[in-house]
């Protein structure tokens, strides 16, 4: 394949088709007719001297060599786009961009309405899409532009840019009228409280603040676990059950809920905004990766 005599925007077609193994769907992204898609599948076989996409029963498949292309054909283009994005200028009041994060459930609940209505005021052009928390899947994410930023903790993401946007602490939540209350900053009462988890990996009973309480050399009885942040408040509000939180994420249902310092110094953690280096000089990047890092601080 010389490349000189290529046209850079078959590789575009060629990281879609590679995307959705469909010349009509690639097709209907692109906006182009089928026969012009299939063209352009055509031109892109010549260059590749391979079929990249096989029939198989009666859809396509990639071939071995159009997978070992995907991933580095997604870096090559996400570099040229970040090339032509740093030299366009970026005005929030007009964009129409769309803006993807990664979080935790956690994180969405505490920044999704915040950053929406901020985004609202200064840019009522801007989509935002807040995407779930996987760590394994955070960097390809990132890397392949299928995310903007993640907000993360206790993550070594050595190739990633990252900025700390606040550090979080814990409180301890109950029933409004929960015959224990006040009396759950006494350690001794609040070890002997049932205790609800939450388990974002699912299933587990034993956490930060029971590794806390084992240096103390003491203990306490978790009667439940929960798989979500969102779900404590109101299992909290419905039963005797208390329950430890992240202190911004408590404050939230306040109108249902009591909440109060733990007895003990609480574990604290870092929140941090990643990104890929690829989009550290994009503009529009840059306005909301600052518009984030702003906002959570003031939470």
């Amino acid at each position: 394949m010389d490349i000189k005599r290529s046209d850079l925007g078959l590789l575009v077609a060629l990281d879609v088709l590679l995307e959705t193994e469909s010349v009509t769907v690639s097709a209907r992204r692109l906006g182009l007719s089928q026969p012009a898609m299939s063209a352009q599948l055509a031109q892109l076989r010549a260059m590749f001297n391979d079929p990249l996409l096989t029939p198989s029963g009666r859809r396509l498949v990639s071939t071995s060599r159009a997978k070992s292309l995907k991933a580095p054909l997604r870096r090559v283009l996400g570099d040229l786009s970040a090339l032509v994005r740093e030299s366009a200028a970026f005005d929030p009041a007009t964009a129409e961009v769309r803006f993807r994060l990664i979080g935790t459930d956690y994180v969405h609940a505490v920044a999704a309405s915040p950053l929406l209505a901020a985004c609202g005021r200064t840019a009522p052009g801007i989509r935002l899409a807040f995407m779930p928390f996987d760590p394994p899947a955070v960097w390809p994410a990132l890397e392949n532009e299928g995310a903007d930023v993640a907000v993360v903790t206790g993550m070594d993401l050595p190739d990633a840019k990252s900025r700390v946007v606040f550090e979080e602490d814990f409180v301890v939540i109950c029933r409004k009228g929960h015959p224990d209350g006040e009396f759950l900053r006494d350690l001794d009462r609040f070890c002997a409280a049932d205790h609800l988890l939450v388990s974002p990996e699912g299933g587990g009973f034993v956490g930060a603040i029971d590794r806390s309480l084992t240096e103390m050399g003491r203990g306490r009885t978790v009667r439940a676990s929960l798989p979500s942040f969102l779900l404590a408040p109101r299992v909290v509000a419905e039963s005797d059950l208390v329950c430890v939180l992240p202190r911004r994420l408590a404050s939230l249902d306040r109108d249902r809920i009591n909440q109060y310092e733990l007895p003990f110094p609480s574990p604290r953690f870092v929140l941090r905004l990643i990104w890929h280096p690829r989009r550290q000089a994009d503009p529009a990047h840059l306005w909301f990766r600052t518009t984030i890092a702003d906002l959570l601080r003031g939470i």
